[in-house]
């Protein structure tokens, strides 16, 4: 009897083990299919977008190599602890294949532009895993969370971050819920060094003004953050300015040129310092809400967007403090 019971939990424990070294099947956002034998331990970030993914899932003690903002980041400095992950670059300044490479990584995070495609071809030819995620909507920043919650068994933590951000929707549509079409403000979005660079059709930005009830003005200019001139932004005459933040003070020197005097009178959401709001992340929603809240207050009232937005970093990061609204009384 008792050889037989030994056999039973012999024959059970291999079947777990066939299980769980089942291979990941991945398809990314440029459709390239990809297959992990088991989920990634060693995993470089090669830009900030990437970098804000991984920490939500608590994968901080996986990232061998990070790329992107890093050192001058509180918020991602507060979520890597005590750990120093290999700063193998950035986008603009450029990535180091050299320093990947010898890192040995299970997975790498590339970002989908032409740069991007050529590093992660040369990774694969290398045979080192990559997924190329490209995410300028907040359904395909989804789709990145849920992509890489498989790739590293994350994806109790992913379910988690998605609920959270359905629930921070609802209370928007709730409020936006009586407001008419023509009740809708016509919002212009400032770059945060430059008055005359803006957020087109094609941008993040667009989609965030779009959830939070405003209408982007220059959703029609094509590019990557168009530029303008005075003339048209005032033709479109907006009437709240949407703000990203910066420690420059060229756009305030810029409205308090004559041209623009009308600008000065209008209200101002500014995007607070280092949320990352203003970008493909997995916090995105939060700055919809705040701005939401900011333009339309009346509609508002009930809502306690500190507490709120709290709520979500404690559950996506497991600090409430790390949201840029929580008091400093509070979280020293």
């Amino acid at each position: 009897m008792h050889n037989i019971l030994l056999s039973i939990v012999a024959i059970l424990l291999c079947g777990l083990s066939s299980v769980s070294a089942a291979p990941i099947h991945l398809i990314d956002q440029q459709g390239r299919e990809l297959v992990l034998h088991k989920p990634a331990e060693r995993i470089v970030t090669t830009f900030t977008p990437a970098n804000l993914f991984s920490l939500s899932l608590g994968l901080a003690d996986k990232l061998v190599g990070i790329g992107g903002i890093t050192k001058h980041s509180p918020f991602i400095s507060k979520q890597l602890g005590h750990r120093e992950p290999l700063v193998i670059g950035s986008r603009s300044a450029g990535t180091s294949l050299e320093t990947i490479i010898a890192l040995k990584p299970d997975l790498v995070l590339v970002f989908g532009k032409k740069d991007g495609y050529r590093l992660a071809d040369r990774l694969t030819s290398l045979g080192i895993a990559c997924l190329i995620i490209q995410p300028e909507t907040f359904s395909e920043a989804q789709q990145v969370l849920e992509l890489l919650a498989k790739a590293t068994g994350t994806q109790d933590k992913a379910a988690q971050i998605a609920a959270e951000n359905l629930r921070l929707k609802s209370i928007i549509e709730t409020g936006l819920a009586s407001l008419s079409k023509e009740q809708r403000l016509q919002a212009y979005y400032v770059n945060s060094s430059d008055l005359y660079r803006t957020a087109s059709e094609e941008m993040f930005q667009h989609q965030l003004m779009t959830i939070a009830g405003v209408n982007n003005v220059a959703k029609d200019v094509p590019g990557f953050y168009p530029k303008v001139n005075v003339e048209q932004l005032l033709i479109w005459q907006p009437q709240i300015l949407i703000r990203e933040s910066n420690d420059s003070d060229k756009v305030d020197d810029q409205l308090a040129q004559s041209l623009v005097t009308p600008l000065t009178k209008l209200p101002q959401i500014t995007l607070p310092k280092g949320s990352f709001w203003d970008m493909p992340s997995p916090m995105a929603m939060a700055g919809a809400l705040y701005i939401a809240i900011n333009a339309y207050p009346e509609h508002f009232r009930d809502v306690d967007a500190e507490a709120e937005i709290a709520r979500f970093y404690q559950v996506a990061f497991g600090d409430e403090c790390l949201s840029p609204l929580q008091s400093q009384s509070k979280c020293q």
